[in-house]
């Protein structure tokens, strides 16, 4: 009797167990089958930011580890709310988590953009519910109207049904003398594809990617083959041509080889070398003596003479000269006065005011690089850059400095002025 009452228990015990495991199999989504270690699901990118750089920004965020299809990118002049639905989204695939907007400059300023990046599954179920600072944000840039924002898979889509291929199928820098000679073909197997206009970037890094061109200069718009650069001489560059078009659609794609240059070109800094003889021979010496018969009785040149008490005292007194006076340190009033407490702007100003002020350059080089790693807005980040710049050329680093001013010039071409020559000026010696 005790033996059949103890294999109930067991049989009871058993479909307690199954039943409960049954439940929480349930209760577990479909996506995160085979993925015991995560305990919510959650079909969301996150950490999405924007960084504007010019009329580009550039957007990035983490995928979501539970679904794993495209991600859907949403631009609206008004902030996301609800659950949609939105219309022309760009779809970027899944594990690229970045992609570049161009916007039209000029206008009213203060316009803001809102960004929702939408994550979907393999099936296409695409989940829009919009999180404030996770998966949508706002940017305020200086535009009056937005350019038109077309899916790229539209755009792959009307390519592919066309034909048409089109973009630049090589590009080849060489520098002759004081200037560089750009080369560039463009692919097209239609005459009527041909782009309008071909815009060119210019960087003293290699671009080898899309978010590289946030980092690089446009030398020109609409430009023709062969077109000449003049940039600074004694600095490597590369660059990158790509089809206007493509900036304002989106589906710019970067080649190395194709439409970027593989390796740096860079222009001497003299035609001629330090050590080369311009002259054919060298000037005849003049005597003095044999061309003036009567002046025999003297020397060709004086003899040397004490200096009085009076002359040597008043020359030591004089400060002994090394080499080229260093400029003075330059601040933005703005950055003196005092702002409203917290914020980039006040983060700033405490950097100017206290090791800028100081004149303690290797403390204020290090703390601008760490201000300057997280995004900042157009304005502070330049003024940050220009400090930069000086700090590095009063800590003797001329090369850095300068290209601390040239990511700058466009928007202070007053102040940079200066600071380039000095920085040139400094290379040279």
């Amino acid at each position: 009797m005790k033996i059949k009452r103890l294999f109930l228990a067991l049989a009871m015990a058993a479909a307690a167990l199954s039943l409960a495991a049954q439940a929480s199999e349930t209760r577990v989504p479909p996506e995160t089958e085979g993925s015991p270690e995560t305990a919510v699901f959650a079909p969301f990118v996150s950490r999405l930011e924007g960084e504007v750089k010019n009329n580009l920004i550039r957007l990035s965020w983490m995928d979501s580890p539970n679904v794993r299809g495209p991600v859907y990118i949403y631009r609206s002049t008004r902030p996301f709310e609800g659950s949609g639905p939105w219309s022309n989204p760009v779809e970027v695939p899944y594990g690229v988590q970045s992609y570049v907007d161009e916007i039209e400059t000029g206008g009213n300023p203060g316009t803001t953009l809102y960004y929702f990046a939408a994550a979907s599954d393999e099936r296409g179920r695409s989940y829009d519910i919009p999180i404030v600072f996770t998966n949508s944000i706002s940017i305020q840039v200086q535009a009056g109207a937005a350019a038109a924002f077309v899916p790229a898979a539209a755009e792959t889509a009307a390519r592919e049904s066309t034909g048409i291929s089109r973009g630049i199928s090589s590009l080849n820098a060489a520098a002759q003398k004081d200037r560089v000679i750009i080369t560039f073909t463009e692919a097209s197997e239609s005459p009527a594809s041909a782009a309008k206009s071909v815009v060119l970037y210019r960087s003293v890094q290699p671009i080898r990617q899309t978010p590289d061109l946030l980092s690089a200069v446009i030398v020109q718009t609409k430009i023709n083959s062969p077109f000449t650069d003049y940039p600074v001489p004694g600095i490597p560059y590369y660059y990158a041509a790509v089809i206007e078009e493509d900036l304002v659609r989106g589906t710019v794609e970067i080649t190395p080889g194709r439409n970027a240059t593989l390796a740096p070109v860079e222009v001497s800094a003299g035609i001629d070398s330090p050590g080369r003889d311009i002259r054919a021979m060298p000037l005849p010496q003049i005597s003095v003596q044999g061309a003036v018969p009567a002046l025999s009785a003297y020397e060709e040149a004086p003899s040397p003479r004490q200096l009085s008490p009076e002359a040597a005292k008043a020359l030591g007194n004089l400060p002994a000269r090394s080499g080229a006076a260093l400029k003075n340190p330059r601040a933005f009033s703005r950055d003196l006065a005092v702002p409203p407490a917290g914020g980039e702007e006040y983060a700033l100003h405490s950097i100017v005011n206290g090791p800028f002020a100081a004149k303690n350059w290797e403390a204020a080089r290090n703390e601008l690089v760490r201000f300057l790693a997280l995004p900042r807005s157009p304005e502070v980040n330049a003024r940050a850059r220009f400090y930069l710049g000086q700090s590095c050329y009063f800590l003797y680093q001329p090369r850095e400095g300068l290209f601390e001013f040239l990511s700058i010039q466009d928007r202070y071409p007053i102040e940079v002025m200066e600071w380039i020559q000095a920085s040139l000026d400094m290379l040279k010696n």
